[in-house]
């Protein structure tokens, strides 16, 4: 028996390098935007209950610290806390006022504030 034999494999075309910044391709990469709502609680829409009712949830972002503070391109990194749903806005306006008071302690404080409105939402602080 004799097996086909495959055409000889031709090797592929040299790869094209883009321009180095150095070779006069400047870089057009704007400088990372600052987030203006980072370490500011706000209040946002929930999602309704079943019975439709509206429900307000207090979030935050904190940036991240340590080796990821930053990510690939120079963002700042950010973490997002929230709340309980609550059925009053009111009550999502003093939860998102507890989360800013945690915020200058860094994400550790934040996640701590975060867990207690959750629990006091379940009724077990």
């Amino acid at each position: 028996r004799s097996s086909p034999r495959s055409p000889p494999r031709k090797s592929p075309p040299p790869r094209r390098r883009s321009p180095s910044p150095a070779a006069g391709g400047a870089s057009t990469k704007p400088p990372p935007p600052e987030q203006p709502d980072v370490g500011k609680g706000l209040v946002v829409n929930g999602t309704p209950l079943n019975t439709g009712e509206k429900t307000w949830q207090a979030e935050i972002l904190i940036p991240r610290s340590g080796k990821d503070s930053l990510n690939h391109s120079g963002n700042i990194r950010t973490i997002c806390f929230r709340g309980p749903s609550r059925t009053s806005e009111e009550h999502a306006i003093a939860d998102a006022r507890e989360l800013e008071k945690a915020a200058p302690d860094g994400p550790v404080a934040v996640r701590k504030a975060s867990m207690a409105l959750q629990r006091t939402k379940k009724g077990l602080a």
